[in-house]
């Protein structure tokens, strides 16, 4: 198929007269009625937001698209003159362009627009944020408007689908993302505790994916002795992976001798709460503990124990907050989006053979 995409730069004055194709849906629908009326095309789709205006469509050969493109543009109002403001690409280069957008890698990705994702593992968000929740958002709209315009049709709809499984990818990605910048996070606040983290303890209670991020960014700190607390599924998985495990009777020995704790999920039988911790911090006469509840609501650790001297407890909430503005703030991230870009560009490539 003859795809292609031309967008209206946003740096340009002329994107501000053209914004009504963002807020207002008669436009919109004017727009996609010139494209299934006109001559040389056979699919149009488009996707408009607050730091985007594009058109993805399918042209007939040896059609001019750009000049098509600027014709469209410009019938959309009597005053806007698009000449010289568009960008404009064909082929895999047009699909790699949405690609791009979606993992913030485009040139365009910095200007404010409503193709977000969600912010993180946390309740109130952690570093950084990706289009890919938002971009699947308003791209089910330019599907649904084009497609009542009868101007949607396989090829579109192929890049489309391309585009969601992509933002599927990235927001899984993202998140992964995130926990480990709070991991890197917990293992500063547990390094200015401690002074160092040589033959420290870590006790982990339960699973989630934060407290397993967790225990991957100690473990690569230095830490080499975890001990194992959770379900007896969990308890199986660990010692299959060679972990120390223990048994929820035994919580308030193996919190004693641990000097770290990280609780992933909730566990039966066990209850870290203030009673608890007064018996573990006698046990360790005086020696600082930190804990780290990683469950998503930060619920799993009675928010008391941090009134007991030695206690540092942190949610991932707390993490997030601290993380905002670190350095490690996006680790993995810029690195993991140009890797699914170049996945995606290559699977796309495959539809248009």
């Amino acid at each position: 198929m003859a795809l292609f995409v031309a967008g209206i730069n946003p740096r340009r004055p002329v994107f501000l007269p053209a914004s009504h194709l963002v807020t207002d849906v008669s436009a919109r629908r004017a727009l996609l009625a010139d494209v299934a009326a006109r001559r040389g095309l056979t699919e149009g789709l488009l996707v408009a937001d607050e730091g985007r205006i594009e058109l993805y469509a399918v042209a007939e050969e040896g059609c001019d698209a750009y000049d098509i493109a600027v014709g469209l543009f410009g019938g959309t109002s009597a005053s806007l003159d698009v000449g010289g403001s568009l960008y404009f690409a064909e082929g895999l280069d047009a699909a790699s362009h949405l690609f791009a957008a979606l993992c913030e890698l485009d040139e365009f990705a910095g200007a404010k627009s409503g193709l977000r994702a969600e912010e993180g593992i946390s309740a109130s968000g952690a570093s950084g944020s990706s289009f890919a929740d938002g971009l699947s958002t308003s791209l089910a709209h330019a599907v649904a408007e084009a497609r009542s315009a009868g101007c949607l049709g396989e090829g579109l709809s192929r890049l489309a689908n391309a585009a969601n499984t992509l933002a599927g990818t990235l927001a899984a990605e993202s998140t992964g993302a995130t926990a480990a910048a709070l991991a890197e996070t917990a293992v500063e606040l547990a390094s200015r505790v401690f002074g160092h983290l040589e033959r420290r303890c870590v006790l982990a209670v339960g699973s989630s994916r934060l407290s397993d991020a967790l225990g991957d960014a100690f473990a690569r700190a230095g830490v080499d002795d975890f001990v194992f607390l959770g379900t007896d599924e969990q308890n199986e998985r660990a010692r299959l992976l060679g972990a120390r495990t223990a048994a929820p009777e035994g919580l308030s020995v193996v919190m004693g001798n641990a000097d770290i704790a990280i609780v992933g999920s909730a566990v039966p039988g066990i209850a870290i709460d203030r009673r608890l911790m007064k018996g573990v911090a006698r046990l360790r006469r005086g020696r600082p503990m930190l804990i780290v509840d990683g469950s998503r609501d930060g619920a799993l650790v009675d928010r008391k124990v941090a009134s007991i001297d030695g206690v540092f407890l942190y949610t991932a909430d707390d993490l997030a907050v601290i993380t905002r503005d670190a350095p490690w703030a996006r680790v993995g991230a810029g690195v993991s989006r140009e890797k699914l870009l170049a996945d995606a560009t290559q699977r796309f490539a495959r539809e248009l053979v």
